[in-house]
């Protein structure tokens, strides 16, 4: 995951040197509720995987 995390950071730092403070503001904080929002998706999904036997 590191080297992953590490790709992701110098993909955003080459394509946003030039941007205006305020379009990096707010593209970092959006980059940011995305990131947030995908993992409480993932770790609800995770905590609703469990699977109940059906009675028969």
């Amino acid at each position: 995951m590191s080297k992953t995390l590490e790709q992701i950071k110098n993909y955003v730092q080459l394509h946003t040197a030039e941007m205006e403070d305020a379009d990096y503001i707010n593209l970092m904080r959006g980059l940011a509720e995305w990131a947030n929002s995908q993992a409480d998706a993932t770790e609800y999904r995770e905590d609703n995987d469990i699977v109940f036997p059906i009675d028969e």
